[in-house]
């Protein structure tokens, strides 16, 4: 006996943001992929947006009776056809008895959609040339900043092929082309973190051109062809030190007043400056009788509520009973050190750093080093140190892992032995 096998494949239309992120937020936009299965896996591109509340995951179509989306028809046939024409394209190529390669696919649907019209012909661009295309094509699929750092890997990457004259052919990304970039970037003293971010980078660079069908040496795939990273000497301050910050008096220096209210209420929620700087009296809702914030995450979509604290009352009676006016987070950056100054936060923390490719090390008033991220950190490291359950805590600072989490407070490994140990699950 024997079955007659299936030689259509299977498609399906997707979005390229996980579901849980987009019923977290269920009007964010995300790009529509197709999905099509035929023993191996392949997905293109649709280049339409959709969002949650407007697709039908059953029909895997835009909803057509949702008001004001006027081109949804036009999208859904547009679906419809990349469908009928995959399916038809498929049939071909095996009744002709040719294998399917990906990149075969990619090209027909390119045809199929003008967008190698578009594009070019990709597969004459070198690497240099794809950069360019791949900065064209990221502005409409991710945030202004992580575009900012693509940009700037791409400029770091045509310096290097400057300076030691390497042309960055596509088939010489290999493990000697990694330890002379990162030497590279080392020695005009960027550091690890940053070289990390860089690989990172390129890494996307380069599997997005596999992707579209350009040979390139695959060893960039290797594990130690690595986006590599480091802790770095971010500080957090403690109660005391808060409370200092909190009570100096500094209503004859309206930005520094101003820029240290902004700081306090992002120790207090546990939000990033990018949720905490800029709260408005439209931001305030009442559940359950306790009066919060509601905040939609911009980083992750995740909408919490941040309780308003006696200490938030306080500041807020300055601006008319309102959270303070935004202010550039430069400007808070600089006002907040000069702030830590004035109330004496002159610890010596010694950090690490590179110049002229080697690591140094020097010493640095902690006033120094304090900025808008040192209000979250505080929070969680100050909210762990209270014995705050650690998914609280998470609930507040958007951290989705315990690993991240540990990674993000500066909590010594004594610290949290400690911790654990008063936790309640030992017989002390």
């Amino acid at each position: 006996m024997r079955t007659v096998e299936n030689l259509r494949g299977r498609v399906r239309f997707a979005f390229k943001d996980s579901i849980t992120i987009l019923k977290k937020n269920p009007k964010k936009e995300s790009l529509i992929f197709l999905h099509f299965s035929y023993g191996e896996r392949f997905k293109y591109s649709t280049g339409y947006k959709s969002c949650y509340n407007d697709w039908n995951f059953e029909k895997q179509r835009i909803k057509t009776t949702k008001a004001g989306i006027l081109n949804a028809n036009e999208v859904n046939e547009h679906l419809s056809n990349l469908e009928t024409y995959i399916y038809k394209q498929f049939s071909r190529l095996i009744a002709e008895g040719k294998g399917i390669k990906k990149s075969e696919l990619r090209k027909l649907l390119d045809d199929f959609t003008h967008r190698n019209i578009e594009r070019e012909n990709k597969s004459e661009l070198n690497f240099l040339q794809f950069t360019d295309y791949f900065i064209s094509l990221k502005k409409k699929e991710v945030k202004p900043g992580t575009l900012k750092s693509y940009k700037q890997t791409v400029r770091l990457l045509k310096e290097y092929s400057s300076d030691k004259k390497d042309g960055l052919n596509f088939l010489n990304f290999d493990k000697a082309f990694y330890n002379n970039f990162t030497h590279y970037l080392t020695e005009k003293s960027y550091n690890v973190n940053t070289i990390g971010k860089h690989i990172g980078n390129l890494k996307a660079i380069l599997n997005s051109a596999n992707m579209e069908g350009i040979e390139v040496n695959m060893r960039f795939k290797a594990r130690d062809f690595k986006a590599i990273s480091e802790l770095t000497k971010a500080i957090y301050l403690t109660p005391d030190e808060i409370e200092a910050i909190k009570n100096k008096d500094l209503s004859k220096y309206e930005n520094l007043e101003r820029a240290r209210d902004i700081f306090l209420i992002g120790y207090y929620t546990g939000q990033r400056v990018s949720d905490y700087n800029g709260l408005t009296r439209d931001d305030i809702v009442i559940e359950d009788g306790i009066e919060c914030f509601e905040i939609r995450q911009k980083k992750t979509g995740t909408l919490v509520l941040c309780p308003i604290t006696i200490e938030i009352r306080e500041i807020m009676k300055r601006y008319n009973n309102s959270p303070p006016p935004k202010m550039p987070d430069q400007k808070i950056n600089l006002y907040i050190k000069q702030v830590g100054q004035m109330v004496d936060i002159n610890e010596k923390i010694f950090i690490n750093y590179i110049e002229n490719g080697k690591k140094e090390r020097k010493p640095e008033f902690k006033y120094n080093l304090i900025g808008t991220h040192t209000a979250r950190r505080s929070f969680c490291t100050n909210k762990y140190r209270e014995k705050m359950p650690i998914y609280d805590i998470m609930y507040f600072s958007g951290h989705t892992t315990e690993k991240e989490f540990y990674k993000y407070i500066r909590i010594s490994k004594q610290d949290r032995a400690i911790h654990i140990a008063k936790s309640g699950y030992f017989n002390l």
